[in-house]
């Protein structure tokens, strides 16, 4: 990595001069405040330091040992499913048809079967009566979205999850839902300011929604803004650096910005064109951050939605949004169950 200083009066001159210096993918490594000049002590001048720096390596051996974790969780998963291989189920005509679809969807092998007995176990299947039966279980299976809610107080709201899924411009949606829909005041926080085009970005949005935003660098001053705004809004929305979920230190950052005694609620942003396991390691590693409901991007990048009945599965975390593209504010919408049915199963042919 190229890492280099930089020393100026305040934070948004250095921000600009590193992004001509380094560029949008520069990344804030560290930022501290010091004082320079003076006579005894007296009229010194605060001065601002920057550690801002940009990547350089290929990132050839975080890929091999990627490749190698995945290959341990697929032989993990071939010893765990060796006794009950779905496809050599021995399951009534009538199920075969729903079997393969989901098995196509990339379902797991033990949902699917879970999925077969629970939908046979209380009254005779077959093609007349097998698309009904599918629809009201999985509807019920995963069960209404739970959305942010305002009250006669202020909410916190802060999204966490990892890099490239969207998290800046779904928030951007989000905020314009409550401030243009529903008459609502929304104030904006980003502490994503490891990536430079992140801020200017968020910054974006908030002039044209015309609401207001705060940039902040670190967990004392996240607090102070918090304050601030809870004196005049109904909903804070709070923006967060997308981290690497294999990186632990990375992961640990976050906790001040999600802190139970001032957020109200964190949701976790998962990419569904995501490989199954990256996913699934992800929602492990991100669960140290505690997070109370799953929104899941990028619906329109995938065929692929099995991962909606895996998630549910596995963590019974209730969904509360899906966005599926990159237009502010259309593209987003509640995580409707019947809208995920239509993703999972739109296309199957009994």
């Amino acid at each position: 990595m190229k890492v280099k200083k930089y020393v100026g009066d305040n934070i948004q001159d250095i921000i600009f001069r590193v992004k001509v210096d380094l560029g949008t993918d520069a990344i804030i490594l560290d930022t501290r405040k010091f004082k320079e000049g003076g006579f005894l002590g007296f009229f010194a001048k605060e001065k601002v330091e920057v550690l801002a720096g940009l990547e350089e390596n290929n990132g050839k051996e975080d890929k091999t040992k990627e490749e190698i974790d995945n290959l341990k969780d697929m032989i993990k998963d071939l010893n765990n499913n060796v006794n009950k291989n779905v496809t050599n189920s021995n399951i009534p005509e009538a199920l075969k048809s729903l079997r393969n679809h989901l098995k196509k969807q990339n379902v797991k092998d033990e949902y699917i079967l879970e999925i077969l007995d629970d939908i046979q176990a209380d009254e005779k299947i077959d093609k007349s009566n097998l698309k009904v039966k599918v629809k009201n279980y999985l509807i019920d299976m995963l069960g209404e979205p739970e959305l942010i809610q305002t009250t006669n107080k202020p909410k916190t709201i802060t999204f966490i999850g990892p890099t490239g899924i969207g998290k800046t411009t779904t928030i951007a949606k989000i905020a314009a839902e409550f401030a243009i829909k529903k008459d609502k005041k929304v104030c904006l926080i980003t502490a994503d300011t490891y990536r430079i085009a992140a801020v200017q970005q968020l910054r974006t949005y908030s002039d044209i929604i015309n609401i207001p935003l705060k940039v902040v660098y670190d967990g004392s001053e996240f607090i102070q803004a918090v304050k601030e705004f809870q004196k005049e809004a109904d909903l804070i929305l709070v923006d967060t650096p997308g981290r690497n979920w294999k990186n632990k230190w990375e992961l640990g950052q976050l906790n001040e910005f999600a802190k139970q005694n001032i957020v109200d609620e964190t949701h976790l942003m998962l990419s569904l064109n995501m490989d199954s396991r990256d996913l699934n390691n992800a929602v492990n590693n991100f669960s140290s951050l505690n997070p109370d409901k799953f929104i899941l991007t990028k619906l329109d990048e995938t065929s692929s939605y099995g991962d909606i009945i895996n998630l549910k599965k596995e963590y019974d975390i209730p969904f509360s949004y899906i966005t599926f593209g990159q237009d502010v504010p259309e593209d987003i919408d509640q995580a409707n169950p019947e809208i995920l049915y239509n993703y999972l199963m739109g296309d199957f042919d009994e």
